[in-house]
């Protein structure tokens, strides 16, 4: 009887499944938006030529996407050189060009149910 269980469970498989698509907005202004498309797979930057968040959502929805989640981040970025020992008798300190750059970061986060 088991048997014939597991092989009715495996002929009969009804599975549920969801894929998640990440859109992190990089820029917005009047020309266009940039952001970044992560499904799992890959990264990949793409731009539109309407500025508006409403559009973007919506040609998500009619590729079969939910919207489920908005969420910012703060993605801080330190670049430059920073001198780690002085080679200097007088312990001079060298100036160091070091640059922080704060960006506020939108994701929405889109859902695809699989059946």
């Amino acid at each position: 009887m088991t048997k014939k269980l597991i092989l009715f469970l495996l002929i009969f498989n009804y599975s549920y499944s969801q894929e998640w698509l990440i859109v992190s907005i990089i820029n917005q202004n009047s020309k266009g938006i940039k952001y970044e498309v992560d499904n799992g797979k890959k990264i990949s930057k793409q731009s539109t030529k309407n500025p508006s968040l409403v559009k973007l959502i919506d040609d998500y929805k009619k590729m079969g996407y939910n919207l489920n989640n908005i969420t910012q981040i703060n993605q801080i970025d330190l670049n430059g050189v920073f001198p780690l020992f002085n080679n200097n008798a007088n312990f001079n300190f060298q100036t160091t060009n070091l640059n922080l750059n704060n960006n506020l970061r939108t994701n929405l986060w889109f859902r695809k149910e699989n059946k």
